[in-house]
């Protein structure tokens, strides 16, 4: 019984820390979109990246 119990509370902190390492990716990695997008905001790319988010939000599909 306490071998069942011990896996289980096992799998729950691995779960638990994989779903807290990936917010804190998600995180991190708007703090450094925001970051280029103030940096250069009239980059080609910039312009390019903004098109294609533009586009999920303006389609709909």
């Amino acid at each position: 019984m306490g071998c069942c119990l011990v896996g289980c509370v096992r799998l729950l902190f691995f779960q638990v820390w994989r779903l807290l390492a990936a917010a804190l990716l998600a995180l991190l990695l708007a703090r450094i979109d925001g970051y280029v997008e103030r940096r250069y905001p009239e980059s080609t790319a910039g312009r390019a990246w903004r098109a294609y988010r533009g586009r999920r939000k303006s389609g709909g599909s």
